[in-house]
């Protein structure tokens, strides 16, 4: 007999079916994160945090050096509401610092220490910053002294972390010669302000700004994301009780920098809620993969697609080095197709990972995870179901209408992760955080999805990524890029839309191929054949190039953009010729 379903989705909530009865009875901790961090951490403060290159800090010395760091920063005026700005990647002081500030009740901005100075300094000013914390490697150290307005500039370098002969030349190579400027203090002088004392800890109040990164900027200007002490404690909480058992003496390899919010959330205040020793690769190789999996052997870590394809051709790799210690290989980020997914979870099977990839979905508006796969809970071409303390549903584009089990629609999320907003950017904001009839804030993402009546979800493109043709008729690149992907010697694939040249509108399809071994006179009819027979005629590209690697954004997302502008121009060049 058929079950007559009543409920939407996002009433009946079929996922928390993956849930145990504790977790469906946990409830968010009224903490900052710095109280959350003491809480789950003062008791074991002999276990390692943080691993830094060849260096280490223990939960009890992180807890001590926030203290201190948090009197060294009311030393010089920082106050609750104050954002402090930084040009950083993930450091042990970049760490001590986010919950410093976050004791007084202040925050952290982390931005990408490789944007030019100009860019900088105009978050800088938009965030009325007082305080500019600045890495004196990567980051345009040196402009930023002498454009800045700010009171104080605190410098640090990675480089002061390293132990022995390597420190030594670290340092060295590393050495940058600053304006002569009163305002400038290196990070001892900063932490000798804050030595033997101690300030209050601002309490928790809800909607307090905890963190902000910045969007990726690819579709437009970067928007500053706020983060609240709920969104933060939200994923931790969310991964806390996935399913997956935690130990204290596992390793998180952490390769996102912190001035994304998987870096900030996921990647760093996640694994400390958690009591996890956090591996620190500060300037992550793709390239050197197999090299820090193998040194490390991470029991947990978050990468995306495209790292996990440079792990599986790694020359650890092809010397049978064993994958048995993984409990989670985290993927997100990016999408996966059919061929691709089937590759690495056959990799990992083979070298004794327990389980497939933990696909996962996110965004930086919902404080990074939203959902994910655990404990081999697997559906093929799924990025898994809600996280604990996520609501998700799918709605007719453009609307607040709700859609069932199945249909095809905008992804969209609600609960205590949800963004604060944009920076001083309320417009932006109210396109995106739209609230409902029922007076509930829903994230709108922008992504095109679907809900099996499990509640796995599943990923169909970005609406913005979306071809229209020049009849009106809607491509969507996610299931040409499987189809392709599905032949084994493709190594990745990407679907743009690009200029029409035979119509006055719309967009043309065009594949970008990466191949393993065989030549393209090889593979190319192979793929034509299979695109006959797989996509519908309207759908299949319309040219398909073929590269010997893909082009990466800073996150390591292939950058879908750049391919059709640089695709583009060399059009646009060759017609003009």
């Amino acid at each position: 007999m058929q079950t007559i379903r009543n409920l939407k989705p996002s009433e009946e909530k079929p996922w928390l079916q993956y849930f145990t009865e504790e977790a469906k009875q946990a409830r968010l901790p009224k903490e900052s994160i710095y109280q959350h961090l003491v809480a789950v951490n003062d008791h074991h403060r002999e276990d390692i945090a943080i691993r830094f290159i060849n260096s280490t800090m223990t939960y009890g010395q992180l807890l001590d050096g926030i203290e201190q760091a948090a009197a060294a920063f009311a030393a010089i005026g920082v106050k609750k509401g104050d954002i402090v700005t930084f040009c950083a990647i993930t450091t042990p002081e970049l760490v001590t610092m986010i919950y410093a500030l976050n004791k007084l009740g202040a925050c952290a901005m982390v931005i990408d220490p490789r944007y030019t100075a100009p860019v900088i300094l105009d978050f800088v000013k938009n965030a009325n910053s007082r305080v500019l914390v600045t890495l004196t490697v990567t980051a345009p150290v040196q402009e930023l002294v002498e454009q800045s307005k700010v009171e104080h500039i605190i410098t640090f370098s990675p480089a002061e972390r390293i132990q022995g002969l390597m420190g030594v030349y670290a340092r060295m190579r590393t050495k940058v010669k600053l304006p002569k400027d009163d305002r400038v203090m290196n990070w001892k002088q900063f932490m000798a302000l804050g030595a033997g004392k101690r300030v209050p800890t601002v309490d928790y109040s809800e909607f307090q700004l905890a963190g902000i990164a910045l969007t990726g900027g690819t579709t437009g200007a970067p928007k500053g994301v706020m983060f609240s002490n709920d969104g933060f404690n939200a994923v931790a909480l969310d991964f806390q009780y996935c399913g997956v058992k935690y130990d204290h003496s596992h390793r998180f390899m952490n390769i996102i920098p912190a001035f994304a919010s998987y870096g900030m959330v996921a990647s760093m205040h996640m694994p400390l809620s958690l009591g996890l020793e956090m591996v620190v690769i500060p300037k992550f190789d793709a390239d050197q993969v197999g090299k820090y999996i193998t040194k490390y052997r991470p029991q947990h870590t978050l990468m995306v697609p495209a790292h996990y394809e440079k792990l599986m051709m790694s020359k650890e790799m092809r010397k049978g080095e064993r994958l048995d210690f993984f409990i989670t290989a985290g993927s997100g980020g990016d999408t996966m197709n059919a061929g691709l997914e089937a590759k690495l979870n056959g990799f990992l099977k083979e070298r004794g990972a327990m389980f497939p990839l933990s696909q996962g979905y996110g965004m930086s508006e919902v404080s990074s995870a939203a959902c994910c796969s655990c404990n081999g809970n697997f559906r093929s071409l799924s990025v898994g179901y809600p996280l604990l303390m996520n609501t998700m549903g799918i709605f007719k584009p453009g609307t607040t209408e709700e859609l069932d089990y199945g249909e095809e629609g905008e992804i969209c999320i609600t609960g205590p992760a949800v963004m604060l907003g944009y920076l001083n950017n309320p417009a932006e904001s109210e396109k995106v955080m739209i609230k409902h009839p029922d007076g509930t804030v829903w994230v709108h993402s922008g992504d095109l999805g679907s809900m099996d009546s499990d509640g796995f979800l599943y990923i169909k493109g970005r609406i913005k990524r979306m071809i229209i043709k020049f009849d009106g008729h809607k491509v969507f690149p996610a299931y040409i890029e499987g189809v392709i992907g599905s032949h084994p010697d493709v190594i990745s694939c990407a679907v743009v839309g690009v200029k029409d040249r035979e119509h006055a509108q719309g967009q043309a399809v065009h594949a970008v191929v990466q191949l393993k071994n065989r030549s393209e006179a090889e593979v190319r009819p192979e793929l034509d054949e299979i695109m006959k027979k797989e996509i519908e005629a309207r759908g299949i590209p319309a040219s398909v190039e073929f590269v010997t690697e893909m082009p990466y954004t800073g996150m390591g997302k292939i950058d879908y953009r750049k391919l059709a502008v640089d695709y583009d121009k060399r059009m646009d060049l060759n017609e003009f010729h």
